[in-house]
């Protein structure tokens, strides 16, 4: 198919029979005639040797084929739109877009539920692609042009790639009630004597506990490492593996597992979760307001 024969008109009209299935709502969704969509429709089944809608009770389901464009139709219909759209014009309670962010479940868990909330109220045609991703990856993502935002746990080292603080973390124990090392004082000394369990997405057997332990010549035994934080806790409920992780997971933990979270009893610097854009990105109205929402929606009171 030669894409410079292709009027974009179609495009238009093929993205609304997609969603609408339905050549009347498609027409007056896209403010044309119900003949001239009924052409396009035509038009389009010849294009894709395929007829897109077919009868379904009373009404028209959409064939494998169409199934399969959907998504693709609507990433066109999107960059269209943001190729040609004037960036003063961006209004985001009728926005028509989607932006891919890069995330580890940490930070998704702690940032997606406000976040999804305040774009249902305020931009409710935004959609979002979060796709994994950790501290070694997410500038990566960016400069591939694969995401448009990251969060992630790291330091800015880049001139193309820019940031902000969105809050600071501090590492507490979780543990499940009844825990042994509660039984004594809590000194590191007793914390050694425990299994310990790690998050690492690189499979890593240390973390900054373990560096933290070593400058007081103490070495623990990581049991068990895993890649993903959210599962992380539920290893803690039935075992006496001893996990050091971010308050803010720790206390959603609490609440739905009924584990302990206390104080670690040994010095540990806090943490700083970050947004990265990339700098081509920077001045981009869409991405500028919706940096704003993330960073906002971080700061409300919980």
């Amino acid at each position: 198919m030669n894409i410079r024969t292709i009027d974009l008109n179609l495009i238009v009209a093929l993205g609304a029979l997609l969603d609408e299935c339905n050549v009347s709502r498609a027409a007056a969704k896209i403010g044309r005639s119900q003949p001239a969509t009924s052409s396009a429709l035509a038009r389009l089944r010849e294009m894709f040797n395929d007829p897109l809608l077919v009868r379904h009770g009373r009404g028209y389901r959409l064939t494998p084929r169409a199934e399969e464009l959907r998504p693709h139709v609507a990433r066109a219909i999107a960059a269209l739109t943001a190729t040609f759209q004037n960036p003063a014009d961006f209004d985001p309670a009728t926005a028509d877009m989607v932006v891919r962010i890069a995330a580890s479940d940490y930070l998704a868990v702690v940032l997606m539920p406000r976040l999804i909330a305040d774009l249902a109220r305020r931009a409710p045609g935004i959609d979002l692609r979060v796709v994994a991703a950790d501290r070694r990856s997410a500038v990566t993502l960016l400069r591939e042009g694969k995401v448009d935002v990251s969060l992630a746990v790291t330091e800015p080292d880049a001139t193309d790639v820019l940031s902000r603080p969105l809050f600071d973390e501090e590492f507490v124990m979780v543990t499940r009630p009844g825990h042994p090392y509660h039984d004594g004082p809590p000194t590191p000394e007793r914390f050694v004597t425990y299994p310990g369990l790690l998050v690492s997405q690189a499979g890593d057997g240390t973390g900054v506990a373990d560096e933290c332990l070593a400058q007081l010549g103490l070495q623990r035994r990581v049991a068990v490492t895993v890649a993903h934080f959210l599962l992380a806790p539920r290893l803690v409920a039935n075992s006496d593996l001893v996990l050091v992780i971010g308050r803010r997971v720790a206390e959603t933990a609490r609440a739905e597992l009924n584990l302990r979270v206390t104080a670690l009893p040994f010095p540990i610097p806090s943490f700083t979760a970050r947004m990265f854009w990339h700098a081509s990105t920077n001045n981009y109205a869409p991405l500028a307001w919706f940096r704003n929402l993330v960073a906002a929606s971080n700061t409300r009171p919980r």
